[in-house]
């Protein structure tokens, strides 16, 4: 038997635990602008988990309404992650296959020979590259990328502005989006048999610790340039470091209706990419995306980034016909 005084500990901490679930789930469903609640949105998953906290105290207490409390605002935070885990195809592509990286090589600090290990282990025809610098270009050409990547559009910078794309195959309509304040960039994939693709790798501002209003207008920026691709016009790949997670509202905006999170395709789950340099302690969120349209995923995986605070992100991809 529990004493009295235990029970109303019990009660107590499972009243709050259902609170900090609460919480969680409101964060992902609101368009949040400030600072501090766009930065605990990114932890959502697991303030929500503090609902089945809440289950198991309320329950040994047997406080039942809490318990039902709990168990409802538990059931909320499974329909809204279950899905991730859960393959979701809306395409039939039967289309070239085609192996897409992203990878922030945070302020150009990854080490060159284990990002390029990494491309040809895992076949990799695209690799978009986020923070970007001179430095880093003239570190991944030394260390041999264009004799497996051998055609690119590079925008680098100093700190993390730079953005930049290596391709096996040739790249047209190349683009430089330049309002945005890390580069953007796009250009078309032409690959063999007269197949192509259009590529976007996006790098939008942080919500912190950067003015949240100007990450808030990039990705509304982000989700206009890709409405106003034809739906009609084939193909289309998203590739870049969001710095924003599935629960956020800018970032679902954008992996709705045509477009789709490749990840959530395969039921590949939450791919947790950053931070990578707090070992022993795994990555905690995920902000690094690849999306398609009139494309289907079949893979997606987190590889190591030597050397960066990301991990990178690599998809599958079986382009439409």
């Amino acid at each position: 038997m529990i004493a009295a005084w235990g029970v109303r500990a019990l009660t107590a901490l499972g009243w709050l635990a259902v609170l900090v679930g609460v919480f969680g789930v409101v964060l992902r469903f609101l368009d949040v602008q400030n600072q501090r609640l766009l930065v605990l949105a990114s932890a959502a998953p697991y303030l929500m988990a503090a609902a089945a906290v809440g289950v198991l105290l309320l329950g040994i207490t047997r406080h039942w309404i809490g318990f039902g409390v709990a168990l409802a605002v538990a059931a909320v935070a499974t329909l809204s992650q279950g899905p991730l885990y859960v393959a979701n195809s809306s395409v039939t592509a039967s289309g070239p296959e085609l192996t897409v990286m992203q990878a922030n090589i945070w302020l150009g600090n990854a080490d060159a020979d284990s990002l390029i290990r990494q491309i040809r282990d895992n076949d990799v025809d695209v690799l978009t590259t986020n923070e970007l610098t001179p430095e880093a270009v003239d570190r991944l050409v030394a260390a041999g990328i264009e004799s497996t990547l051998p055609f690119s559009f590079l925008v680098p910078g100093s700190g993390g502005e730079g953005t930049g794309i290596w391709s096996r195959y040739p790249l047209t309509d190349k683009v430089h989006h330049s309002e945005f304040v890390l580069s953007a960039l796009s250009a078309r994939v032409e690959l063999p048999d007269g197949a192509s693709t259009a590529l976007y790798a996006f790098h939008p501002v942080p919500p912190w610790p950067s003015d949240p209003s100007l990450w808030s207008r990039e990705m509304d920026r982000i989700k206009v340039i890709l409405d106003a691709v034809p739906a009609d016009s084939g193909p289309v790949i998203v590739s870049g470091d969001f710095n924003s997670t599935r629960d956020h509202v800018k970032y679902r905006n954008l992996v709705t209706g045509r477009y789709r999170d490749a990840a959530d395709q395969v039921g590949a789950g939450i791919q947790n990419t950053y931070p990578a340099d707090r070992q022993p302690f795994p990555p905690m969120i995920a902000i690094d995306h690849i999306v398609t349209s009139g494309a289907q995923a079949e893979s997606v995986e987190s590889v190591v980034l030597t050397g960066s605070d990301h991990r990178g992100l690599i998809a599958k991809i079986a382009l439409g016909s």
